[in-house]
């Protein structure tokens, strides 16, 4: 048998998982994916774990539709690779069409530059094609295809179109990369991440497929599994109906989690049939991995968090519930609705690590594109969600395992893991992200890249972000420790984040920057090989996007600041008018106290007596202890200056803006008192004062008398904005890496806004320099 026949019986019997096809002579294949330029080989008779024979494929009869219309993904020299799904026209557009069977639609290709006016339309491609193509559709897999066309020209862009019986899809467009040895100048891609379809709105995508850009690297949260959980609560635009899993398990906080195959491929179909990510799809080849929400929120290998499970005391070893067979099913679904050049398989024997997502794409001299996997191979997280609260005797949950732990605490608990993993045959195995076979592979393609700019598509931050209450003035004595605010992206693993970036140190890697998403923030900040060194030395710089539509960071630490158990420490994360002057009655009261002689501020009882005879002698009004009900309670994000900037600036803003206006008595006494003393140490008349200094002093976070500078806590993040949803852009030259981070609006009323970009900030990083600064006037 002839190369010619074997590939296309075996694109009709094998159930191809990934077909392809070369321009050169538009032969059919089929495989499983992979690196590439891997071998295409045939699969077996009979679909992975089952015993079902494969259908005879047959040419399709009659009409069609493509419900989720089109879309191309990881972009090679030589090609892509296509998808869709197709259905008979009377199908439901998002219930699997049981029963509709197997059939071949026609795949054609054309660079001709005409067709750019039918991008997104049914109209038919015009020009000379370039390739062609029969590509098998398999019920099996829900109807959809996945089909790696090589053989093109690099650096060029094409359009591409289905047939389908009578019926075509819409007109996609892809961009080839430019050639491995290519010495090109410049190359522009957006980053984007977390798209919750029950949250907030989507109008961002249409901004998006208007930029100027050559793909679209996705860092996951694609879909979300939960439907209804507490972290969707909030505003969504009318557009989106509320969804509806057809299994699905409850949560213990209300809602529905996917659960089945049918769950998570009815997510991706929901998703897909907004027509603003379908459109985005059409313009753009996308780079994708998977964060958590594909499978379940903040998990680790087949491990779910939303019940903390087990902890054995006498071992110290805690484990979350296993859900294997679910975990297969949301991989599953992934492959088959996104058009990745990866290799999959459901063969029982590979577990849940039947499919490899981790890759890297070049694209010329200029830059190397790696993607990793940090949520199916890492390690549980350090600190258990059963294990014990030193305080409460009951599991600590996800706050004390993963947000808010004591830095002191999870170093010595990787300290213990490390000593117990030294044996093993991965030493880092109990303390890991990327697991010991993804660490090796990123290690050598990070050190033996010829690009001249290392982009990691990395899903989680790299940044500390951490928060130091010794420093806080008032903070109740549980949080008197230094905290990391999220232990579960890498400063929960800090040793082998350690190990990374020493491999880059010690082997002179330059130009390393992560693209990441997850958090549902801005950030942008340097990346140092041990953040605990006596002079930490950078190594990388992180970029971080927020996300499309979920929920802001700011706005699930602002939930918790308004428990009543984090009340102390509301002030780092908001403020108002109110609570603003609130603290001023604070200050004032004790600046009395201690001038009374009073030692102990946390003697509430010496305090008012002070209060009380200052009043009584004249020397402050009664006025000054009373809240002004009239002063505005609108919410004021401190958070941002608290993981990156100086602590309790817009505080003393806020009381000094309140003294000026004449808006809030204790403002007004607290601002002349402090004046009154400046003026009488320095031997100068109060209106000399320079009110630099008085404002100094106002801020809650400083030394009331030498006005010694508070806290910040996080000085190598250079920008964060954590109350956004958004995208970003990053364009590449051999001098500079410039990122644009573009943060949409409101929407007003379930409506999403007719102008989305409410905000543009751009970060620099120039070539040869690990840093990153935020430009000037933008």
């Amino acid at each position: 048998m002839d190369r010619r026949s074997f590939l296309r019986r075996s694109a009709a019997q094998a159930g191809a998982l990934i077909t392809a096809s070369t321009a050169l002579s538009s032969l059919v294949g089929c495989g499983g994916g992979g690196d590439a330029g891997a071998p295409i080989q045939p699969l077996p008779e009979t679909f992975p774990g089952s015993s079902t024979p494969l259908p005879t494929t047959a040419a399709a009869s009659g009409t069609f539709k493509f419900p989720q219309s089109i879309a191309s993904g990881d972009p090679k020299p030589d090609g892509a690779v296509l998808w869709a799904r197709v259905v008979p026209s009377t199908a439901d557009d998002v219930t699997s069409a049981a029963g509709a069977g197997s059939y071949t639609v026609t795949l054609k290709i054309s660079s001709a530059a005409g067709n750019a006016a039918l991008l997104g339309t049914t109209s038919a491609l015009t020009g000379t094609v370039d390739a062609s193509a029969d590509v098998p559709v398999y019920e099996f897999y829900d109807h959809t295809l996945r089909h790696r066309i090589s053989g093109l020209q690099p650096a060029t862009v094409y359009y591409y179109q289905f047939t389908a019986g009578s019926s075509v899809s819409r007109v996609g467009r892809f961009k080839t990369a430019p050639a491995n040895d290519a010495d090109i100048n410049a190359l522009n891609f957006a980053f984007i991440s977390c798209q919750d379809w029950s949250v907030n709105h989507w109008a961002g995508m249409d901004t998006l497929a208007t930029e100027n850009i050559d793909f679209v690297v996705h860092l996951g949260d694609y879909i979300y599994e939960a439907v209804g959980a507490d972290y969707q609560a909030g505003g969504v635009e009318s557009a989106h109906t509320a969804l509806a899993l057809p299994n699905g398990t409850a949560l213990p906080t209300g809602g529905k989690y996917a659960t089945t195959l049918g769950d998570y491929r009815y997510l991706y179909k929901r998703y897909r049939t907004d027509r603003r990510l379908q459109n985005l799809h059409e313009h753009f080849a996308f780079v994708a991995v998977w964060d958590d929400h594909e499978f379940s929120d903040d998990c680790w290998q087949d491990r779910e968090t939303y019940d903390n499970g087990t902890f054995n005391a006498a071992t110290q070893v805690g484990d979350n519930t296993a859900q294997t067979s679910r975990r297969v099913a949301a991989n599953q679904a992934w492959f088959e609705n996104m058009p990745a050049d990866i290799s999959f398989t459901l063969d029982p024997g590979q577990g849940i690590t039947g499919i490899r997502i981790y890759r890297d794409l070049k694209f010329g001299k200029l830059m190397h594109l790696v993607m990793t996997d940090q949520r199916l191979y890492r390690a549980d997280h350090l600190i258990p969600e059963a294990a014990p609260s030193p305080l409460t005797g009951q599991a600590v949950g996800s706050i004390g395992a993963r947000y808010m732990v004591p830095q002191a605490t999870l170093a010595g608990v990787e300290a213990a893991k490390l000593v117990a993993g030294a044996s093993l045959p991965d030493p880092l195995a109990l303390v890991s992200v990327l697991g010991g076979a993804q660490r090796q592979w990123w290690v050598q393609t990070m050190t033996a890249s010829t690009a001249l700019w290392k982009i990691w598509g990395n899903e989680v931050s790299l940044l500390r972000m951490g928060m130091d209450g010794n420093k806080i003035p008032g903070a109740p004595a549980a949080f008197k420790a230094k905290f990391v605010l999220n232990a579960d992206q890498w400063d929960g693993f800090n040793a082998e984040r350690k190990y990374l970036l020493g491999q880059l140190l010690a082997k002179g890697v330059k130009n390393v920057v992560a693209v990441t998403g997850d958090i549902h923030a801005f950030y942008a900040g340097v990346v140092m090989a041990d953040y605990d060194a006596a002079t930490p030395v950078p190594a990388m710089v992180d970029l971080v996007t927020a996300g499309v539509s979920s929920n802001s960071n700011f706005s699930y630490f602002y939930g918790a600041a308004t428990q009543p158990s984090f009340a102390a420490l509301k002030p780092l994360v908001a403020t108002s008018e109110f609570e603003a002057e609130a603290i001023a009655i604070q200050m004032l009261s004790a600046a009395i106290a201690i001038g009374a002689g009073v030692t102990d501020l946390s003697n509430t009882a010496a305090i008012q007596a002070a209060v009380q005879g200052a009043i009584q002698a004249g020397l402050v009004p009664a006025a000054a202890f009373a809240p002004t009900a009239s002063l505005s309670r609108a919410i004021v994000n401190t958070f941002d200056e608290t993981q990156a900037g100086t602590m309790g600036t817009l505080v003393s803003g806020l009381i000094t803006s309140m003294a000026v206006a004449g808006k809030s008595v204790a403002a007004m006494t607290l601002y002349g008192l402090i004046q009154q003393k400046l003026a009488a140490a320095l031997g100068i008349p109060a209106n000399f004062v320079p009110a630099s200094e008085i404002v100094k002093r106002l801020n809650p976070f400083a030394d009331p008398t030498t006005a010694v500078a508070p806290p910040v806590n996080n000085p190598w993040i250079k920008h964060v904005d954590s109350d956004a949803q958004g995208y970003a852009v990053v364009s590449l030259s051999k001098t500079e890496l410039i990122c644009t981070f573009k943060k949409m609006a409101r929407q007003v009323g379930g409506t999403a806004p007719a102008s989305p970009v409410a905000a543009v900030r751009t970060v620099r990083v120039a070539t040869g320099v690990t840093d990153v600064s935020v430009v000037a006037g933008l």
